[in-house]
């Protein structure tokens, strides 16, 4: 046998041809799906296909949050901000994926949703995690603005001397900011199938999604905005007053 032939032969254990689909298990993954003489409409596949690679995506953004938790604990800033941009990025997809569902028409949903039992976007795992991982992001990185003694504002401030800690802000901020807009496709979504009036499978009205979309994680971080803003309007105030004279 020669190398390249060597090369093709798996040396990994467990089901597949070769070593790629032993190592991500894609014999098991892709039997995840209904068959398609179990689907209730042909839609349904696209249906699930969504959400199994949201859950994958969502699982591992809060892999590299828990991950961001002990580097912040730890005062390391800047990986703080590697691991949180990551999981920011790994969250762009799930929320593009919720326009995938837009596709499917309001009757064949109806078919579809025949076949969740109780089953709704709220009990995800993978959005249940980053609503607990984000909080104690959140504590872990005023602990750092305590031990530094500096208020939001000090660190907006005086960024180019925090350097690092203000990027952590800003990453976090960043998170925020993917969770509300999640929260807002996924409110236009079930608005756009099942309308905006009516309720869920598990019979909370979607008005309900309208009002957990106002939540944010780190409220302090977007208040900064409106201090900055007020003080930088009072100084220009101030200056027009003072340039009559």
């Amino acid at each position: 046998m020669s190398n390249a032939e060597d090369l093709r032969e798996p040396i990994l254990p467990g089901k597949g041809a070769s070593d790629y689909e032993r190592y991500l298990r894609t014999d098991d993954l892709l039997s995840l799906q209904k068959r398609p003489e179990e689907l209730l409409h042909q839609d349904e596949l696209t249906f699930q296909v969504v959400h199994q690679s949201s859950e994958l995506l969502l699982k591992g953004a809060a892999f590299e949050l828990e991950r961001a938790l002990q580097r912040v604990e730890q005062g390391d800033f800047p990986n703080t901000a590697r691991l949180i941009r990551r999981a920011n990025m790994e969250l762009d997809y799930p929320i593009g994926l919720l326009h995938v569902l837009e596709t499917i028409t309001p009757y064949d949903y109806h078919l579809i949703r025949a076949g969740l039992g109780h089953g709704s976007g709220l009990d995800s795992p993978g959005f249940l995690a980053l609503l607990h991982i984000g909080p104690r992001l959140g504590q872990a990185f005023h602990q750092q603005l305590q031990q530094a003694h500096l208020s939001v504002d000090d660190l907006y401030r005086r960024h180019a001397e925090f350097f690092a800690l203000h990027e952590v802000a800003e990453c976090l901020l960043d998170f925020d900011e993917r969770i509300h807009l999640f929260r807002f496709h996924h409110l236009k979504l079930a608005q756009r199938i099942i309308g905006g009036g009516v309720v869920g499978t598990m019979g909370t009205p979607v008005e309900v999604l309208h009002q957990r979309m106002e939540h944010l994680f780190y409220k302090d971080l977007w208040d900064v905005r409106n201090q900055i803003t007020a003080k930088a309007n009072d100084a220009l105030q101030k200056s027009g007053t003072n340039s009559k004279y």
